[in-house]
């Protein structure tokens, strides 16, 4: 289960980020999670405050996800207390979460459907 731990909001994009952790007892994939603001929800998807996880990985138990505002190209890394930590990018040019007041929310998949080819289905 990913949950956010912290928000470090910032006028300066390479010092605002999200801190994400998969507090569960099992692996989590992070493809399909997606982090918005309370406000971007009137907006839709087009909001800056939302952002899609395209990263095929997965958050082992304890394990931790820094989702930051800039450009970037994600990674992982360790840090001073010998935690592994993922590093996402939005890839905004400006900060995003300082300019949204309210909660933000981190939505998971709950099914995902992927049609079989007709091969598949005749053999």
């Amino acid at each position: 289960m990913i949950r956010i731990v912290g928000v470090q909001k910032s006028d300066n994009i390479g010092q605002e980020f999200i801190l994400l952790q998969n507090q569960g007892s099992m692996r989590v994939h992070l493809k399909g999670h997606a982090v918005i603001a309370d406000a971007a929800l009137v907006e839709g998807a087009t909001s800056p405050a939302v952002h899609l996880f395209a990263d095929e990985i997965d958050i082992m138990p304890g394990q931790f996800v820094l989702l930051r505002t800039c450009p970037g190209t994600g990674h992982w890394s360790i840090t001073t207390e010998g935690q592994r930590v993922f590093y996402a990018h939005m890839e905004r040019l400006n900060p995003v979460w300082n300019r949204f007041p309210g909660p933000f929310h981190i939505l998971a998949p709950q099914h995902t459907f992927c049609e079989r080819p007709i091969e598949a289905l005749l053999v």
